[in-house]
């Protein structure tokens, strides 16, 4: 992953040409869960790179089906959780090293706006189109310290159409609580 964010986003797309998934069974992998008693599995629908293992509906052609593979790995995913009984969970990045030729820290306020557009309807695809899952689990909104990452709005979009769903965000902003105190602390 570490590399990726390093190289040539040009570079990086044309992976996507060589991409076959041609060693991913969803139901093996989720049987091997299963037998090893799991109730659910997470899988990433999206990582930092900003390639998604589903269709994105027209947002991006820098998925999953429109690599080689020519597949919806999420779609496959969830069917198997289905016919083996395990709770589907997804995992999905709040950031994107590749969205519109810039990564998410680089953004400028009105290009952060719109790319905020475009993270809720990836969240949104995946809480219509692939029935009832039990969680989502972010992780990102610290590479742009500061932002609003309007939150409560994806959170919204989450209940309205998953709202039993778990909702898990690592902000990676766990000193926040710790820089309260000590300003407190200071304050005194």
């Amino acid at each position: 992953t570490y590399l990726l964010h390093k190289m040539d986003m040009k570079e990086y797309e044309k992976l996507k040409d060589s991409f076959t998934a041609e060693d991913f069974n969803a139901d093996e992998l989720v049987l091997t869960a299963k037998n090893a008693g799991c109730k659910y599995i997470t899988l990433t629908t999206r990582h930092h790179e900003g390639f998604s293992l589903y269709d994105t509906c027209g947002l991006s052609d820098f998925d999953a089906p429109h690599s080689a593979a020519g597949r919806d790995l999420i779609r496959e995913f969830v069917d198997a959780c289905n016919r083996h009984g395990i709770v589907p969970f997804f995992y999905h990045t709040t950031l994107d090293w590749h969205w519109n030729g810039k990564k998410t820290p680089e953004l400028n306020e009105e290009e952060f706006n719109t790319y905020l557009d475009y993270l809720n309807e990836s969240v949104a695809i995946l809480c219509r189109n692939y029935g009832k899952i039990g969680g989502l689990w972010f992780d990102g909104s610290w590479s742009k310290k500061g932002a609003d990452w309007e939150e409560d709005a994806l959170y919204s979009l989450i209940r309205k159409h998953q709202p039993e769903a778990m909702i898990i965000n690592n902000t990676g902003l766990g000193a926040r609580g710790e820089n309260f105190k000590n300003d407190l602390l200071a304050a005194d």
